[in-house]
């Protein structure tokens, strides 16, 4: 059950790094900051690489290998529509609601590993992934008897957020696939190097349309390096430790328990950001934590 301790390291550092990215958006603005979360990953992942991995490592030969970095890179690409997507979901609701409407890509990733990897699906993990998209759904429920201007948002929100699902659940299906392709090495070695390298094209894919497209909030970013330090150490974090996941077990159960995100961004909402916990909110909790208890059995 070690992928399950690596999941909720993924999920917490990624929560962290979500906080961090929140608080830097009304400086940047929403593609700078979602752009934060490579740029400044990227010395961190570097340091891993260089700390761990040799020169003549023999993973390099395998993580360059032409398929291997096809699957890298759409993965990549899919992050990072992701990425913005999600930062532009906190512009419209708050925090804890943006992370939920985000959580239905454990469905989508289901439906895309059977679809490119022959995943079978079980009843009993149906039925687990069904509890735990019915407590993201209760999560976000009362904020269907908003007034009229609310609800116009909230529509936005579950376009964007369905969207924020399929391409999640594309970029954690091809990582394992490009993880996967990699075989005989230690498994730290081959996640710390296909992770270094997908920060690296991300600074640089998404590093050259905000060069042209936003260059003066990219020169924001920069001069508050500092302060948007944090979205670096947990954005390369959370990115080592989804891979190590996904290289011990299928994508669809590290996404479902990767669920424990919502609750996390919860209690950082409350405890941080004062924002009051309702019952029903609570009770979607609930019925997450039974769908990963389902899932473990």
């Amino acid at each position: 059950m070690l992928w399950v301790l690596i999941t909720i390291l993924a999920s917490l550092s990624q929560t962290l790094r979500s906080v961090s990215q929140k608080n830097i958006i009304n400086e940047v603005g929403v593609i700078s900051s979602a752009y934060s979360r490579f740029i400044f990953a990227l010395p961190f992942s570097v340091l891993l690489l260089v700390f761990f991995i040799a020169h003549d490592d023999p993973i390099f030969l395998q993580a360059t290998k032409l398929v291997t970095l096809s699957w890298l890179f759409l993965a990549s690409i899919c992050q990072i529509l992701f990425t913005v997507l999600l930062i532009k979901l906190f512009t419209l609701r708050s925090f804890a609601i943006g992370i939920a409407f985000s959580k239905t890509e454990v469905i989508q990733t289901t439906i895309f590993e059977i679809l490119i990897l022959g995943f079978i699906l079980t009843s009993q993990l149906f039925v687990a992934i069904l509890i735990g998209f019915l407590g993201v759904l209760f999560i976000s429920k009362l904020n269907l008897f908003s007034s009229l201007t609310e609800k116009k948002i909230l529509a936005k929100q579950v376009i964007i957020g369905v969207f924020c699902g399929v391409f999640l659940g594309l970029s954690s299906v091809f990582y394992k696939v490009s993880l996967d392709n990699i075989s005989g090495v230690f498994l730290y070695k081959k996640v710390i190097t296909l992770s270094c390298f997908t920060i690296l094209f991300q600074t640089i894919a998404m590093g050259i349309y905000i060069f042209f497209f936003s260059k003066e909030n990219l020169f924001k970013l920069l001069y508050i390096w500092k302060k948007a330090l944090p979205v670096g150490l947990f954005g390369c974090s959370a990115t080592f430790f989804w891979f190590y996941a996904f290289s011990l077990t299928d994508a669809t159960y590290v996404r479902a328990v990767g669920q424990l995100e919502i609750v996390f961004s919860l209690a950082i909402s409350y405890l941080f950001y004062k924002e009051k916990i309702k019952i029903v909110e609570l009770f979607g909790i609930i019925l997450i934590f039974i769908s990963i208890l389902a899932l473990l059995r």
